[in-house]
């Protein structure tokens, strides 16, 4: 049985009430994340604290610990969300249409190039994931959906796995620097499979 959340508390019944604090409580949950997002690619990981993230959300400190149990919870869930970005965005690559590598050198070009600030936290969150066997199941997750994206464009395993590859490489370059582009990349997506 899963435990409330916050924002379920109420009658108990499934009305507007309850499900406008629901509501509230996800946007809060994803002000706070945004927030240290941002604590994190400004000024490091070990920056993210609860007085920190809950400034740069514009809420008391106690929210933080209202809507997460611990600040570990807070940066998992931040690691989460940023998988869960671009995973989205790896899943609606149209792969039928007049160019599909063109179309997964966009997205991948435009998820890792949101701020440099965003990159620079994501950076921060993948170390974090690759110390931290409790996260490790975030990097399988994105690896696998890597995979399963390649696998979309070619069968042959050392092609899907040096697209992968590739992918990974761009999406870490692109997010700190400014040389690398759609066309850079598609062009290297180009001669892997060709």
């Amino acid at each position: 049985m899963r435990e409330a959340a916050p924002g379920d508390e109420g009658t108990g019944s499934s009305g507007p009430e309850t499900d406008g604090r629901r509501r509230r409580g996800q946007e809060r949950r994803r002000i706070l994340i945004d927030a240290a997002l941002s604590v994190i690619g400004r000024d490091g990981l070990s920056a993210a604290t609860q007085r920190s993230v809950a400034a740069e959300a514009g809420v008391p400190p106690s929210a933080v610990y209202y809507y997460f149990a611990t600040l570990d919870d807070l940066v998992a869930a931040s690691l989460v969300e940023v998988n869960e970005r671009f995973i989205a965005q790896l899943d609606g690559v149209d792969t039928t249409g007049e160019n599909p590598l063109r179309a997964l050198a966009v997205v991948t070009v435009e998820a890792a190039r949101p701020t440099r600030i965003e990159g620079t936290a994501e950076l921060e969150l993948w170390m974090l994931a690759a110390r931290d066997e409790r996260l490790r199941g975030e990097i399988d997750r994105y690896n696998d959906s890597l995979h399963a994206t390649a696998a979309r464009f070619s069968d042959d395993p050392t092609a899907v796995a040096a697209i992968a590859a590739a992918l990974t490489g761009y999406y870490w370059q692109v997010a700190t620097s400014d040389r690398f582009d759609a066309e850079q990349l598609e062009a290297i997506l180009r001669h892997i499979v060709r």
